[in-house]
C-alpha cells in the first residue's frame, strides 16, 4: 500500500469526511425509501420509518442533498463548503417548515410535519459540528515551492 494513501486515513480531517459520507448515505437511503414507499406516485405524504412523512418533492430533495454530500466528502474544501450550505439550508428549512405548518396543513410543497422540521434542525446542527471539526483540524504542511531553481 502506498504510504501517502495510508497516511491520508490518519489525518484528523478524515473523520469529518467519513461522517459527511455516512450522512450522505443516510440521506440517500431516506430519499430512496420515500420514493420506494409510493412517494413518487402518491400526491400526499408517505410514512417512512414510522416517523417521517415524505412526499415526492421532499424525497427528491433528500436524495439530491445526499448525493451532493457524497460528492463533497473526499475533499476538505468540499466538506467545509457543503457543511456551511447544509447549516444555512437546514435552518432556513426549519424556519420555513415551522412557519408554514402553523399557517395551515398542506400549504408547503414538502408537506413538512414536526418530525421533518426537527430533522432539518438536526441536519443544521450536524453541519455546524462538521464545519467546526474540519476547520479546527490543522492543515497539512505543504513544501514551499522555490521560485528560483537551485544551482
Amino acid at each position: 500500500m502506498d504510504s501517502r494513501w495510508a497516511s491520508r486515513w490518519r489525518r484528523p480531517e478524515t473523520r469529518w469526511q467519513l461522517l459527511l459520507g455516512a450522512e450522505g448515505l443516510v440521506l440517500v437511503l431516506l430519499g430512496l425509501l420515500g420514493l420506494a414507499n409510493g412517494g413518487w406516485r402518491a400526491s400526499g405524504d408517505v410514512p417512512v420509518l414510522a416517523v417521517f412523512h415524505l412526499n415526492t418533492a421532499h424525497s427528491v430533495l433528500l436524495l439530491i442533498v445526499g448525493v451532493l454530500a457524497l460528492l463533497a466528502a473526499p475533499w476538505r474544501r468540499g466538506v467545509a463548503l457543503f457543511a456551511t450550505l447544509q447549516m444555512v439550508g437546514g435552518v432556513l428549512l426549519f424556519v420555513y417548515g415551522t412557519a408554514e405548518s402553523t399557517a395551515g396543513e398542506g400549504r408547503t410543497p414538502f408537506l413538512l410535519h414536526p418530525a421533518e422540521n426537527f430533522m432539518h434542525a438536526g441536519l443544521a446542527v450536524l453541519g455546524f459540528i462538521i464545519l467546526c471539526g474540519v476547520e479546527s483540524t490543522p492543515r497539512p504542511a505543504r513544501p514551499r515551492r522555490r521560485l528560483v531553481a537551485r544551482h
